[in-house]
């Protein structure tokens, strides 16, 4: 089935939200059990998550495969530095569990390291829980590399 990508807009909230419930709920079927660290949202912090993509001044740009007029897919990613480079950072990637296998997470990588190159980035750089091994598999055949010098580190704040 064919698919396009496009930028999300406010209009895709509620179908953006019920794709961060179905990751939520992949992401439990890997680690029924997780850490506190690992029960990342619920509901109202989805909402806000996905409200921080349609501020006047958004902390993330977002984007959405459709099928069949359908948001089946999202990509969210910001600019910054990676050590001393310029770099695209995706935020999360997710393909509904229908969608996967038709090239769409593939697609919205390639959108994205189209628009590092037209911004002048050398580096897309993301996280991959360890526990997915799905994901890190997906990442590799794209061609991307384990990068293990580092590790992250959070300093929460609330």
């Amino acid at each position: 089935m064919s698919f396009t990508i496009r930028q999300a807009r406010p209009d895709d909230s509620a179908a953006l939200l019920l794709l961060f419930q179905e990751f939520s709920d992949y992401l439990k079927s890997i680690n029924p059990e997780p850490s506190p660290e690992d029960d990342w949202a619920g509901p109202a912090e989805m909402e806000r998550c996905i409200a921080l993509s349609f501020e006047k001044d958004p902390v993330v740009a977002t984007l959405v495969a459709e099928q069949a007029g359908r948001p089946v897919a999202y990509l969210g990613w910001h600019m910054g530095i990676f050590e001393i480079y310029k770099a695209l950072f995706v935020a999360g990637l997710f393909v509904s569990e229908r969608a996967r296998g038709s090239g769409i997470g593939r697609a919205l990588m390639e959108e994205v390291r189209r628009l590092a190159t037209e911004r002048g980035a050398s580096h897309v750089a993301w996280m991959v829980w360890r526990q997915n091994p799905g994901a890190t598999a997906f990442y590799r055949r794209l061609g991307a590399e384990t990068y293990d010098d580092n590790f992250q580190m959070i300093w929460r704040l609330t």
